[in-house]
């Protein structure tokens, strides 16, 4: 047996707010998004149209978008309590952990948690929250 990778799938209350969010702060692109009517797939977003599901990519880092009804339909049994929002924190190694977080300030200043800071084991990072109140920890090899 082998483990391949790991996608995260955030639950979100808004996939279209979500995908806006990933996209401009943190530089992702859409890989694919499913409109409301689960069946049409639009390559990038299409002004004035709903969603409830989108693949993000960003390098190498994957990232599934799903709206929170839609998420509970699917998994009834594991989901049907949850509510969109913070269940973990996501740490994200990067390059150019201080550029994005200028970049993010910039846009977004309310998004951030932490500012950067070397960590005792040794990563320079910063924290963020996204619209929907998941955490992410971006993180690289602080400089010796």
């Amino acid at each position: 047996m082998k483990f391949k990778k790991l996608t995260p799938n955030l639950m979100v209350a808004d996939v279209r707010r979500a995908v806006v969010f990933y996209r401009d702060l943190c530089g992702f692109s859409v890989v694919m998004a499913m409109r409301e009517d689960g069946k049409t797939v639009d390559q990038a977003l299409v002004d004035g149209t709903g969603y409830v599901f989108a693949i993000l990519v960003r390098d190498s880092v994957e990232l599934m978008l799903q709206q929170a009804e839609n998420l509970r339909s699917e998994l009834p049994g594991a989901l049907k309590t949850r509510a969109a929002g913070f269940s973990c924190t996501y740490y994200v190694e990067i390059e150019g952990v201080e550029a994005l977080y200028e970049h993010i300030k910039a846009i977004a200043p309310d998004a951030v948690r932490l500012s950067p800071h070397t960590s005792s084991y040794g990563m320079r990072e910063f924290c963020v929250e996204d619209c929907d109140g998941h955490v992410l920890v971006f993180a690289e090899r602080a400089q010796a």
